[in-house]
């Protein structure tokens, strides 16, 4: 991010970077997975982590196949694959 932009400066700087056109989906699916990590710190004590909440990302990920449209498949599972 670059804090010199406005909020959706940065978002159009995500959006640019990612060049896949679910990328409204990914910004979604991070938000929830920041959103439970939080949830796991405040009400469970859970200390968040990345490589759980990258863990977490791809799981949800993953179901949003299953509401997709059949043309984003290929593309969808390729840049699934190509998370770290």
């Amino acid at each position: 991010m670059d804090h010199q932009l406005d909020f959706i400066q940065n978002l159009e700087l995500f959006r640019r970077q990612l060049q896949v056109p679910f990328f409204i989906e990914i910004t979604i699916i991070m938000c929830w997975t920041i959103w439970m990590a939080r949830n796991g710190l405040i009400f469970n004590q859970v200390q968040p982590s990345l490589q759980e909440s990258k863990k977490e990302f791809k799981q949800e990920f993953a179901l949003l196949i299953l509401c997709a449209k059949r043309k984003y498949f290929p593309s969808i599972e390729l840049w699934l694959n190509s998370l770290v």
